[in-house]
């Protein structure tokens, strides 16, 4: 088992009390500073990627979002 980061989007939309998570599978990352440092980087590419997409779900507008990195573990196939 091995551990990669990925991008995670948390999404508010309006009158939802929970948020919806989605995780952004374009890349992963051996670190959490190798993700923080692509996030900081292609930003701007990657809000008009998630507002093409999540703007608004059933008639429901997007109210906030945030985009983290997070760990998950991976099971690595035997060679």
């Amino acid at each position: 088992m091995t551990t990669t980061w990925v991008i995670t989007a948390m999404l508010l939309y309006h009158g939802v009390e929970k948020p919806i998570i989605t995780d952004y599978l374009v890349k992963s990352f051996d670190t959490k500073f190798d993700c923080l440092d692509y996030v900081w980087d292609n930003k701007v590419d990657m809000i008009d990627g998630l507002l093409e997409v999540h703007r608004e779900v059933d008639g429901v507008k997007l109210r906030t979002f945030a985009f983290y990195c997070e760990n998950r573990f991976v099971e690595l196939e035997e060679v």
